[in-house]
């Protein structure tokens, strides 16, 4: 490789610095501040703990409610709280609006990198430190208060894997087509509020959505919002020798492709608005 090739490297290349640079630096700005990791760590495995033993509760009451037995039904709440953390299913955690508000979306606009491109590597940070910080503590504890059902099959296992990052695809889909409201909206606050409100309900992280009988339930089954939390979980919990991981995993990458396809077309319409003085 001559000197002229080695300082320019090849796109692929430079892309692939280019994601890991923005990625590493949105997870250095996730644990700047150490109290807030704490108290949210603290808050997590509270809610784990919580979720947990009201979910012995009422399966304990009615054996097998939404399809599940007990232990099934544990594994769902304490690893579904997890997911619910790590993947943002309670909305927000993209700070367009802000940046539309303060004036910095100017500066995001001017970035050689691409708008979406941008907040996805962001949004991977994220969700990594999330993961290793809030997910693992309050599962860890989880586990050990209640003990969880392992997947039945290494079918199963490896099926939940990959989903996660299909979970994490429409999840950011979802949320960063919320906060591009902000372009067109004042106010972008109570967008993003009933979105949230919408997200947790129909993702699973509340209840299984199994749980919600006839039309509705098919209706909350076939929404995105179930591809974050309840499909994971469905791959997980499936017994052995069962079917249908690859239509789960169909359905979540059907939305991802639609939900990124939405997100860029978008942020095109979005960006036109942006003006800046002078042009």
């Amino acid at each position: 490789m001559t000197v002229a090739a080695a300082a320019h490297p090849p796109g692929a290349l430079a892309e692939l610095r280019g994601w890991v640079a923005v990625a590493a630096a949105s997870a250095r700005a996730n644990v700047a501040y150490r109290a807030t990791v704490a108290a949210s760590v603290l808050s997590n495995v509270t809610l784990t703990v919580l979720r947990g033993y009201l979910a012995l509760a009422v399966w304990e009451a009615q054996p097998g409610l939404a399809g599940y037995d007990t232990r099934r039904a544990v594994t769902f709440v304490v690893l579904g709280q997890a997911l619910m953390t790590t993947f943002a299913a309670f909305g927000g955690m993209i700070d367009v609006p802000g940046r539309v508000e303060n004036g910095g979306i100017v500066i995001d606009v001017a970035r050689p990198f691409g708008f979406l491109r941008w907040w996805l590597a962001r949004e991977i940070g994220r969700a990594a430190v999330f993961l290793v910080s809030r997910a693992v503590p309050a599962g860890a504890v989880g586990v050990a208060l209640f003990g969880v059902v392992l997947p039945a099959s290494g079918a199963a296992a490896a099926g939940f894997a990959v989903s996660l990052v299909f979970a994490l695809l429409v999840s950011f889909g979802i949320r960063y087509l919320v906060a591009l409201t902000a372009f067109w909206v004042t106010d972008a606050r109570g967008t993003l509020a009933v979105s949230s409100l919408t997200m947790t309900f129909f993702s699973g992280a509340v209840l299984p959505l199994t749980i919600f009988p006839g039309a509705f339930g098919e209706v909350a089954r076939v929404l995105p919002f179930g591809a974050i939390v309840q499909v994971p979980m469905d791959i997980y919990l499936r017994p052995a020798g069962g079917t249908g991981i690859g239509q789960a995993l169909a359905f979540q990458a059907a939305w991802a492709l639609v939900l990124l396809g939405a997100s860029g077309l978008l942020t095109r319409l979005a960006l036109r608005r942006v003006v800046t003085q002078g042009g």
